[in-house]
C-alpha cells in the first residue's frame, strides 16, 4: 500500500479517496487486537476475531485490487450470515437445554478453590503475553499507515511534534516494562507487587501508544478511544488509590497495637497494677 498509494505534494491521500474503507479497517484492526488478548468467552471472542482480521483482510485487497476484493467481499459476507445464523441457533439450544439451578451449584462445587488459585498462576503469565503482543502487533499495523495519510512534503514529527514525542516515550516505555517483566518471570522473582506494577505500567504505555496513533490517523476515532483509555487510568488509579488505604488502615493498626502491648504505656499500666497488688 505504501509503494502504491504515497501521496504526493498536490496529490489526495487513500485516507481521503477511500474514507469508509479506512476507518473501518482501523477499526477491525483494534478489534482484532483487543479480541486476541480476552480470555472471557472462548467460542465468541473467537468468532468476533475471525471476523475482523478477515475483514481487514478483505478491506485491504479491496483497496489494492477493487475487482478481487469486491467478490472476496461477497463471499466474506456469505460467512459472516452462516456464522451469525450458527451463533442465533446455539442460542436457542442453550436457551432451551438451561440446567437447573441446583446442577449449576454442584457443577460450580466440583472445581476446589485450589484448582481455580492454579488455573490462574498458570495462566497469568500467558495472558499478559497475548494483550503485549496485542499491542505491540496494533502498533506494528498502525505505524505504517502514517505515511499513507500524510504527503510527503508533510513531515508528522514538525507538525504534531507533541504527539509524536509521547508516541516515541510511551513506546520506550512499553519496550523496557515488557523486558523487565519478562525478566521477573524468567527469574522466578516471588515479588507479585512488582510484577503487577511493571504489568499495569506496560499495558497502559502499549495500549496509549495504539491510541496516540490513532488519534494521528484518525482523530475523530483517536479522541474518542483516549476518551475511553482516560476512563479506565482514572479507574485504575482510583483502585489503587483504595488499595493503599486499606493498607494505611491495616498498618495504622498494628502499630497500635502493637505500641498498645510492647509500647511505654503498656509498662507504665504494668507498673500501677503491681503497685495496687
Amino acid at each position: 500500500m505504501n509503494l502504491n498509494f504515497q501521496p504526493l505534494r498536490n496529490t489526495q491521500s487513500l485516507f481521503e479517496t477511500q474514507g469508509v474503507v479506512m476507518p473501518m479497517f482501523v477499526i477491525c484492526m483494534l478489534i482484532y487486537s483487543i479480541t486476541f488478548c480476552t480470555p472471557y468467552f472462548p467460542e465468541v471472542i473467537n468468532r468476533i476475531n475471525l471476523l475482523a482480521a478477515s475483514l481487514a483482510t478483505v478491506l485491504l485487497t479491496f483497496t489494492l485490487f477493487p475487482p478481487l476484493g469486491w467478490l472476496i467481499l461477497f463471499v466474506w459476507t456469505i460467512l459472516f450470515f452462516k456464522l451469525i445464523y450458527r451463533a442465533i441457533r446455539n442460542i436457542r439450544q442453550q436457551c432451551r437445554a438451561i440446567p437447573s439451578a441446583f446442577d449449576l451449584l454442584n457443577q460450580k462445587c466440583l472445581f476446589s478453590q485450589n484448582n481455580i488459585c492454579f488455573f490462574y498462576s498458570s495462566n497469568g503469565s500467558t495472558v499478559n503475553n497475548n494483550c503485549h503482543a496485542s499491542l505491540a502487533f496494533a502498533i506494528g499495523v498502525l505505524l505504517p499507515l502514517i505515511p499513507l495519510k500524510y504527503p510527503q512534503s508533510t513531515k508528522p514529527l514538525e507538525t504534531h511534534n507533541a504527539i509524536m514525542s509521547i508516541f516515541i516515550v510511551v513506546t520506550l516505555v512499553f519496550a523496557a516494562a515488557w523486558q523487565i517483566e519478562h525478566h521477573l518471570l524468567t527469574s522466578n522473582n516471588n515479588s507479585s507487587i512488582h510484577r503487577l506494577i511493571v504489568n499495569k505500567i506496560c499495558l497502559f504505555s502499549g495500549s496509549l501508544a495504539a491510541v496516540v496513533l490513532v488519534l494521528l490517523i484518525f482523530p475523530a476515532i483517536g479522541w474518542f478511544i483516549l476518551l475511553v483509555w482516560t476512563l479506565i487510568l482514572m479507574k485504575q488509579i482510583y483502585d489503587a488509590c483504595q488499595m493503599l488505604r486499606r493498607l494505611y488502615h491495616s498498618i495504622s493498626l498494628v502499630s497500635y497495637v502493637f505500641n498498645e502491648v510492647f509500647g511505654p504505656r503498656a509498662h507504665l499500666r504494668r507498673g500501677r497494677n503491681g503497685l495496687e497488688v
